[in-house]
């Protein structure tokens, strides 16, 4: 009888440690489906956010074409070219592709000499409050006239499209090559202008070494 009674038992404890040992297998696999569940939503999520954060810079960008002043001395207040300024260095990608944009801003016209700016020339002058360091001639591929000034410019991005799409290409590879060079440092004034109190409260320069191009 004691043989019989222990083996019963143990026939009982066999069975119920089976049976946890199912609920425990049948547990872990919902708390895996569950994980799983989790992640992917969660990856899911954050390439929407991602996906969110580029169209909005992008219909950001979009909005130079509602830039009404340029910066230039008393001209220091345009919501949308500063808040375009503002993002930074995320943004600057999303400009460089503006640089073949021709549209013309109506009635915003180029202090001495002549014609409307297009958003293809607000889009440079948005990278150039950006990033102080950048070397305009040298990434135009014409000399700075020590006569007439920016003149240069001018002449040469409205000669040709060609030229805007070369000086497009040379900017964004200038870009690529420094982008991880660039430093931030506190500064009221504007880079192309003389406002002196701008609401970026800053922009990036170059920090030098083996590795930049510049």
């Amino acid at each position: 009888y004691y043989i019989l009674f222990v083996s019963s038992k143990m026939v009982i404890i066999y069975f119920y440690t089976k049976k946890i040992y199912n609920y425990i297998q049948i547990i872990w696999r919902i708390l895996g489906t569950i994980k799983k569940t989790i992640f992917i939503t969660l990856f899911c999520l954050a390439i929407s956010l991602s996906a969110f954060g580029q169209e909005n810079y992008a219909k950001l960008a979009d909005s130079l074409r509602y830039v009404t002043e340029i910066p230039y001395i008393e001209n220091c207040k345009d919501t949308v070219f500063w808040k375009i300024v503002s993002k930074g260095k995320p943004i600057v990608p999303y400009l460089i592709d503006k640089m073949t944009d021709t549209r013309k801003l109506k009635k915003v016209y180029v202090r001495f000499f002549s014609g409307e700016y297009t958003v293809a020339d607000v889009a440079y002058v948005a990278i150039q409050e950006i990033i102080a360091d950048i070397p305009t001639f040298e990434l135009l591929g014409v000399p700075f006239d020590e006569e007439c000034g920016y003149c240069s410019y001018w002449y040469h991005v409205r000669k040709s499209k060609k030229n805007r799409k070369n000086f497009q290409k040379d900017v964004g590879k200038w870009y690529e090559e420094n982008k991880d060079h660039l430093i931030w440092i506190e500064s009221y004034h504007s880079v192309t202008s003389d406002c002196f109190i701008v609401p970026t409260r800053g922009r990036y320069i170059l920090q030098k070494d083996e590795n930049t191009t510049y």
